[in-house]
């Protein structure tokens, strides 16, 4: 907290407002930079008056969740006092569903951590294989005898948690509210079509002729605005840039002087020069490309399109047309214009919305995307193939002489040595979601939805084998599950490591872990203040400190939390009755 109020403040919604006398002029650079990249998606979905009354909502929740966050602890009672639609007002249906989900969760480990401690513990202690009441393996389903028909009572519970699981998931799905974003149902996203056919006149004429009861209302075409997105965000960071030399010219009297090279606000390799000449010059210089490359961005059509039509039962009906049969083919109406648009190549489907789409992804060629697709999931197979658990990370270590146990074998501590393969097992395991998002980002999906899907599946399928699966079986890789697999009954598989007490003490150390200590680095967002640090060394001024500071906020990454949150799920769910001593810490 300390760290967050004084040497960043990064956690703040208003991320330049800095007093009241500068509020008015960046408050309207706030509205300027949540508005940017409507300039860009008004080029294909024209104006969505709406905006305005969203971005004012959103501002008035920042000014009353900062207004209550004034002290030290004062952001709990301002985490308590938020409700679901201020959440909704400002961070949309994806945070509803994520937050009721976490509910449910929370729902069904809290049932069965009743049922686990309540019924499954007092049966474990029944035997008597392992210790004294004091030893942690007697807490364990090891501790009752192969033949005990206690063991039915398990075997019970294990199929009533399916059945409650299943009846949890099912009342969320029944709740869950359809997207009702009118414009967005209305509006087909159509691709594949000839680049030197991107003319409104011919698709108009094809939907005419093609679909006479239907009315088109608007058609845009995509271009390529890769570099067009880039020079923006330059010309926004110079502007920002230019208004805080400004404002420092009006509070102290003097015009502010910087060095204009990386670094410059702490060294001194150059020449300094006149801050806000040259911050106006540079924006000057900025618009002016933008300007130039808006009409290059023109002259290059991707080959997509986005038609809206007067209702959402029409789109749905040119739809069905378009939608590949089990035959895989496709029935589109026949037009004058068929043939010369290549309708039968083009590829239809509903519209995301406009902040959903990345819109500088759409200029990736398919070979691009597919090569380093398969590049990229490449290496991550054989990253999960060979380097799965941090056994075989060690292993890896001893082969190149680096030996980790050294530095800390002088302190003696049994704790220390208790807990480092469980911590290890945790850095390793939050390392993993970074690699993925990170190698995902390189493929370039075409919106965020399909981004943190995809980031979801491999991180939540990595973890599960790296925490969950291959510690269970007693196996340090994939690889050696693969072999097993391979070879048959030529090896037997350790299916007692399930069992083992030692395996469930190490399972209740790494929830214990992620619950504690994973969560308190996420909330001091280490990740965060480094990058935030690194950047802010290498601007140019101070008054760039606006445009590192947004730089640094990412937006929320559901396919991660999603994984992560699933990961200790399965882990509670798993180890529930082997070991109920897991289910009040995977409530943490």
């Amino acid at each position: 907290m300390i760290m967050r109020r004084i040497a960043w403040d990064y956690g703040r919604l208003a991320l330049v407002n800095r007093t009241e006398e500068k509020g008015k002029t960046l408050s309207r650079l706030n509205v300027v930079h949540l508005l940017r990249q409507s300039r860009w998606t008004s080029l294909f979905y024209g104006e969505r008056t709406r905006r305005s009354t969203t971005v004012s909502s959103s501002e008035s929740l920042d000014q009353s969740v900062t207004s209550l966050d004034t002290g030290f602890f004062m952001w709990i009672k301002a985490f308590w006092q938020l409700r679901d639609v201020d959440i909704l007002r400002k961070s949309g249906k994806d945070a509803i569903q994520y937050l009721s989900f976490q509910r449910y969760l929370m729902i069904y480990i809290s049932i069965i951590t009743v049922l686990s401690v309540g019924i499954i513990l007092p049966i474990n202690f029944m035997g008597d294989l392992l210790g004294t009441a004091l030893d942690f393996g007697h807490t364990t389903i090891a501790n009752l005898k192969p033949e005990s028909p206690v063991l039915w009572v398990h075997a019970v519970m294990a199929v009533l948690y399916l059945v409650i699981v299943i009846a949890v998931l099912r009342h969320f799905s029944v709740n869950l509210d359809a997207e009702e974003d009118e414009q967005v149902t209305r509006t087909l996203m159509v691709s594949n079509i000839p680049k030197n056919k991107c003319f409104h006149t011919p698709i108009l004429q094809h939907f005419q002729e093609a679909y006479p009861e239907v009315n088109v209302t608007d058609i845009q075409f995509a271009y390529d605005i890769a570099g067009l997105v880039q020079l923006d965000q330059d010309r926004l960071r110079a502007m920002e840039a230019k208004v805080y030399c400004e404002m420092e010219l009006r509070k102290n009297g003097e015009r502010p002087q910087m060095y204009p090279s990386v670094c410059g606000h702490c060294c001194c390799c150059c020449t300094r020069v006149d801050a806000i000449n040259f911050y106006q010059q540079e924006e000057a210089e900025l618009r002016k490309a933008c300007e130039e490359e808006k009409l290059t961005s023109y002259q290059k059509p991707l080959g997509i399109f986005f038609i809206t039509l007067a209702s959402d039962s029409q789109a749905h009906k040119i739809r069905t047309d378009f939608r590949a049969s089990c035959k895989g083919t496709h029935n589109p109406q026949m037009s004058s214009m068929y043939q010369e648009l290549g309708v039968q190549n083009w590829i239809m489907h509903f519209a995301p919305s406009p902040e959903n789409i990345c819109w500088e992804n759409l200029s990736i060629p398919d070979w691009r995307w597919w090569t380093t697709a398969i590049c990229v999931n490449g290496t991550l197979v054989i990253l999960l193939f060979f380097l799965t658990t941090p056994i075989m990370f060690l292993n890896t270590l001893d082969l190149l002489n680096i030996d980790l146990t050294k530095g800390v074998e002088h302190l003696h501590s049994a704790y220390l040595v208790q807990f480092l393969p469980t911590l290890l097992l945790w850095i390793l395991s939050a390392l993993l979601p970074n690699i993925v998002y990170w190698s995902d980002r390189l493929i370039g999906h075409w919106t965020k939805t399909g981004e943190h899907h995809s980031v979801m599946r491999k991180t939540f399928i990595f973890l599960l084998f790296m925490v969950l699966i291959l510690p269970s079986l007693g196996l340090t890789s994939a690889k050696g599950l693969f072999e097993w697999i391979v070879m048959g009954d030529k090896r037997s598989l350790q299916w007692r490591c399930i069992f083992l007490p030692g395996n469930g003490s190490f399972f209740v150390n790494y929830i214990i872990t992620s619950a504690f200590i994973g969560t308190a680095l996420e909330l001091l967002r280490f990740s965060e203040l480094f990058v935030y640090g690194f950047r802010l060394l290498l601007a140019r001024s101070m008054a760039e400190r606006a445009a590192v500071r947004k730089a640094v906020l990412w937006d929320f990454q559901y396919g991660i939390q999603y994984a992560w949150m699933l990961c200790i799920t399965a882990i509670t769910v798993s180890y529930s009755i082997p070991c109920p001593l897991v289910c009040p810490f995977g409530e943490c």
